[in-house]
């Protein structure tokens, strides 16, 4: 395991938005009157951090206080500022459990010991693997179904040691992450049901579509219809060749679901995963909701690996 940097050793060299990345922070930087675009800091910061696989590197710090005419160092006051925005590389879940009051009364100590026990770590640390980093957080507005954990952009609520294991083995299994309360009652409803106001919907999974106007980037379930058409589609196949795929879920990070959505729409081989361009990489991200895990976890050096290593029966 690995504890936590402040701000990563290794760096990239340059950073620049790209494909809808650009145009999301285009319409962030337009909802702000000239001479007011600093405004736009926080969401450009969030922007970049999807686009660099969950974290936000020195050069993006750069790139944000040159588009938005600021300090470096007062980007770089608002990154720090926010524990939201990672400036060291994170696991593909990131676990950020609420340690304060209400949650600790409820159990929080016991969260933090279903993570010990399932993956091996404990808060600022992340797992051999890099599927797992834990980090202990203030507040996160959920003290009524304490005790709870933010999963990326996820809240999972009324957790007990029991129920967060489980989650957590389902995740590591490429499960889909449950969303709300585990303890069957929707929003923050008394725990024996609602009295009141009975027509209130279930609640919904956070979708970045809402803060920047993109297409939805977050759904529960891998799409069930056709993906939208576009030049940086891959390549893809009317069916396996020779009648057998790979077993796509060799990649870490791509369980079950992805790989029958990859099936979805033509993807059978680790080759063509491998020869994805990275405008091909952001059209599968986006059609599949992928949340950025295909540069997170490297699915194209793994799926290069796992073809040269003639690995593809099912």
């Amino acid at each position: 395991m690995s504890g936590p940097s402040p701000v990563a050793l290794e760096q990239p060299d340059s950073f620049a938005f790209d494909g809808a990345h650009a145009d999301a922070a285009e319409k962030a930087v337009a909802r702000y009157p000239e001479g007011r675009q600093a405004s736009a800091v926080l969401p450009l910061l969030d922007l970049a951090q999807r686009q660099h696989g969950g974290w936000v590197p020195r050069a993006a710090i750069e790139h944000i206080a040159g588009r938005l005419g600021m300090a470096k160092i007062r980007v770089m006051e608002v990154a720090t500022f926010y524990t939201m925005i990672n400036l060291a590389p994170v696991g593909t879940f990131h676990l950020q459990v609420c340690g304060t009051t209400p949650c600790m009364i409820r159990g929080a100590g016991e969260v933090f010991r279903a993570i010990r026990d399932e993956v091996g770590i404990g808060p600022g640390e992340t797992s051999d693997d890099g599927q797992f980093t834990c980090t202990e957080v203030e507040c996160l507005g959920a003290c009524v179904n304490a005790p709870m954990v933010q999963v990326n952009d996820d809240f999972v609520e009324d957790l007990s040691y029991e129920d967060f294991a489980a989650v957590l083995r389902a995740l590591k299994n490429g499960d889909d992450l449950p969303v709300g309360s585990l303890a069957g009652r929707r929003s923050s409803e008394p725990e024996g049901g609602a009295l009141t106001l009975l027509d209130v919907p279930p609640p919904v999974r956070f979708d970045p579509a809402a803060v920047y106007g993109a297409p939805s980037a977050v759904a529960a379930e891998p799409p069930a219809a056709e993906p939208p058409v576009g030049a940086a589609r891959p390549p893809a196949l009317d069916a396996p060749r020779g009648g057998k795929a790979d077993a796509l879920t060799g990649i870490k990070g791509l369980g079950p679901k992805i790989e029958s959505a990859l099936h979805g729409i033509g993807i059978f081989h680790f080759d063509q995963v491998a020869a994805w361009t990275p405008d091909q990489r952001a059209w599968v991200n986006d059609a599949l909701k992928l949340g950025g895990r295909i540069e997170r976890d490297d699915w194209i050096a793994q799926a290069a690996a796992l073809a040269e290593a003639g690995e593809g029966g099912a």
